[in-house]
């Protein structure tokens, strides 16, 4: 009778265990599974992140290359200000020296 019982915690034992194994097998699948998802998801974000770093080198260069322009249009903003400037300041003191000699200057005046 005792062997009957030992066998029969034995079998119990062996039943858990089996079962345990078969559980942790299938976990351990998934897991394999799920870890071939994490590896494709890693790679994608690795992938994304060189493209992000790419294209913020490419705009940090358009950046750059964009400043120096407007840098040069600045300058050549300011020349052509400064020219404008010298132009009108010319037109107008003309203009100053031809309203004082209008064309009755050389009329003497009656009232005098």
């Amino acid at each position: 009778m005792t062997s009957w019982l030992i066998d029969a915690v034995l079998v119990a034992a062996l039943t858990v265990t089996s079962w345990r194994t078969g559980a942790m097998y299938r976990e351990l699948k998934r897991l394999r599974t799920e870890e071939g998802g994490l590896a494709t998801a890693l790679r994608q974000a690795d992938e994304a992140i060189n493209r992000a770093a790419h294209a913020v080198v490419l705009l940090k260069s358009e950046g750059l290359r964009t400043l120096r322009q407007l840098e040069e249009r600045t300058g050549e903003a300011h020349e052509l200000a400064e020219r404008l400037d010298v132009l009108l300041e010319g037109y107008e003191t003309s203009r100053a020296a031809l309203a004082e000699r209008s064309r009755f200057a050389t009329v003497p005046r009656a009232n005098a």
